[in-house]
């Protein structure tokens, strides 16, 4: 008899063990779904710090930045911010100097950089993957 009442445990044990593992996996799996989404949230801010440090390593100073701004974007439940900056280039300096810099970037970042050259001789570079601009850079030049 002893058996006969041992079994129906054993049953009610492993039923339960499979529930809390299954239980377990799914709170694994919106873990590793919402790590995800902080480190796609996080490329702006993480994007524009390095853009800051770069370009000041290269002599751009803060009296330099003509504009600046961040815009708060929202996609479907996503929030994240479009940075913009114009900065006027010092007189030594040209925005094809700065532009391996840039590449370096995005490619770090695995974004796309795109260029586009004006007739003033002002260059604009946007980070941006397929479904965000992150950041947008407008170098104009000394008079």
């Amino acid at each position: 008899m002893a058996q006969k009442t041992q079994q129906p445990k054993n049953k009610i044990l492993s039923k339960l063990y499979l529930v809390l593992l299954f239980a377990a996996g799914i709170i694994l799996a919106f873990s590793f779904q919402t790590a995800n989404k902080n480190k796609a949230l996080a490329i702006d801010q993480m994007l524009d710090n390095n853009l800051v440090t770069a370009l000041t390593s290269n002599g751009i100073e803060q009296k330099d930045v003509l504009s600046q701004f961040a815009r708060e974007k929202n996609i479907q439940t996503t929030t994240y911010n479009e940075y913009y900056k114009k900065i006027r280039l010092p007189g030594n300096k040209k925005p094809e100097n700065l532009e391996p810099i840039l590449k370096t970037l995005a490619r770090n970042f695995k974004i796309e950089l795109a260029k586009t050259i004006y007739k003033d001789g002002s260059y604009k570079y946007v980070f941006s993957d397929k479904k965000r601009v992150y950041s947008t850079i407008v170098l104009v030049k000394r008079d």
